[in-house]
């Protein structure tokens, strides 16, 4: 039965979910305000969301978390989809096993799901709320036998290859009104995967839930809140952003250091957060499997058909470097340059999946870095060179981490059977070698006697992390035979 939420809080999410379901109008129509929060500009540029009508949206309030919280609830209409989602989990909330645990959502999906009509759906909150659900159940429909096979004998086995028509056939409807990828996608899982318990209260860490789980263990809960939890900060990281961009465009050194620092405070609250909730990998690889993409990894062979369709799809999933914040980092600060095969989390391809207005701010991000010469406006002045180091010194703690629970979440075997997989994992251990060498480098070549004492006391202790950083990463690049991690590195 249709385990039905009796909290008010899901009930007005209901009945705001089916004003305007019916409504065919232009998705724009049922946003208040939408053009408050579309544009981004400083005193010489201006960037513009190109979807202002959409949930997710990038500004200097919300970051990249949604205009508004998600909808945990979808309409009565779903009512079927709602129920499977509800029942899916390996580990459900009320501590009973899900359809996960043995193997019948299959089963349960190819014959109980309905092929739902989509074409008439039309409102923002419900296109993204239904775009999360489906995507959320490709995944756990495709990896599933992955997922068993892991739990049984600790490597992947294979995925389904077909994707069956009444998940496919909505997915890619969905997706096309909301042009984006028909899979699972980093912001989907975490920025659009959140509730507050107490409508009335902020974002916190114990203030949230996730509305939909993979495994329903303790480290996927960290892992949705922890994301959703931290992302609050990345508000003051777009606008930080926008300034650097701004000032050094002016030719505005003490503003340009100014907004170094605030961006560095920003990415530094965001740390602070994330060292809280992925601490170690944990039961992490109790839901890792469902983020795989199908893209180059062992357990899809050759892609996915989504059935009805006679090409594959091949996608990338929710990778650790897939989180917008790497790539804001990645583009403004322009560390795609370091590694010669390209730096993860832009030459991967993985921004393609993104929300229209993310990728579009990346890309402006990205051209306009690129034409101001971001990197070497900063190494021009001894201050601006030891504010950026501590800007690289956040981004260097995030992208460890990322790799850290990345290394650590599958078994040492698994990865040595997996080509493609440690592949990728070379070539991200090689990019965060190369940040902790830039930070090194930079500092190398500065007048460090010129700084003010506690710039200077500050910009040496991140020196000495990023050295402790190259030569772990040294260790283990040139050491033929993976290891497990030390306790000590994973939690950096």
């Amino acid at each position: 039965m249709f385990a039905k939420n009796t909290a008010s809080s899901f009930k007005n999410a209901q009945q705001i979910a089916m004003r305007g379901f019916t409504k065919a109008h232009h998705p724009a129509a049922s946003i208040t305000n939408a053009s408050a929060a579309s544009n981004i500009q400083t005193s010489s540029v201006a960037w513009t969301n190109p979807n202002p009508g959409s949930e997710l949206t990038v500004s200097t309030k919300n970051g990249f978390l949604p205009r508004r919280d998600p909808l945990p609830v979808l309409p009565s209409y779903f009512e079927k989809l709602d129920e499977i989602l509800h029942e899916m989990p390996v580990h459900k909330t009320d501590g009973t096993f899900g359809l996960l645990h043995t193997g019948r959502l299959g089963a349960c999906i190819e014959r109980e799901l309905p092929m739902y009509d989509v074409e008439f759906v039309f409102d923002q909150r419900i296109l993204a709320a239904l775009y999360r659900d489906y995507s959320v159940l490709a995944s756990a429909y495709l990896l599933e036998p992955c997922d068993i096979q892991f739990r049984l004998a600790r490597n992947y086995g294979l995925a389904r290859r077909i994707l069956p028509a009444n998940i496919a056939v909505p997915l890619e409807t969905i997706a096309r009104r909301l042009n984006q990828k028909p899979f699972l996608e980093h912001s989907t899982f975490t920025f659009y995967n959140y509730r507050r318990k107490d409508q009335e209260q902020p974002i916190s860490l114990d203030n949230l839930e996730p509305i939909r789980k993979f495994s329903g263990c303790e480290k996927e809960h960290n892992f949705i809140v922890g994301h959703v939890a931290a992302a609050q900060h990345t508000g003051a990281i777009v606008s930080a952003s926008m300034d650097i961009l701004d000032h050094a465009r002016n030719g505005k050194r003490t503003e340009f250091n100014q907004a170094l620092r605030q961006y560095t405070n920003a990415m530094s609250s965001v740390n602070e957060i994330l060292a809280q909730t992925l601490k170690g990998c944990g039961d992490y690889a109790s839901f890792r499997t469902f983020l795989n993409g199908c893209k180059t990894q062992s357990m899809f062979s050759s892609g996915v058909l989504f059935e009805n369709h006679s090409a594959a799809h091949k996608y990338l999933g929710v990778a650790q470097s897939s989180s917008p914040i790497a790539s804001l980092s990645t583009h403004l600060f322009q560390l795609s340059s370091l590694s010669p095969r390209g730096s993860l989390p832009c030459a991967d391809g993985v921004d393609l999946l993104r929300a229209p207005n993310f990728r579009s701010f990346l890309n402006h991000i990205d051209g306009q870095a690129r034409s101001l010469a971001i990197q070497s406006y900063a190494l021009r002045s001894s201050e601006s060179s030891a504010e950026y180091i501590l800007s690289l010194g956040q981004i260097l703690t995030y992208r460890y981490r990322q790799w850290a629970n990345l290394r650590d979440s599958v078994p040492i075997q698994s990865a040595k059977d997996d080509a493609a997989f440690f592949e990728y994992l070379d070539i991200q251990t090689n990019h965060v070698r190369d940040i902790a060498e830039l930070i090194s480098r930079t500092h190398a070549n500065m007048d460090n006697e010129s700084l003010a004492s506690s710039l200077r006391t500050r910009t040496e202790a991140v020196v000495h992390h990023a050295e402790m950083v190259r030569r772990s990463l040294e260790r283990i690049l040139d050491t033929p035979e993976p290891s497990p991690l030390p306790v000590s590195m994973i939690a950096y």
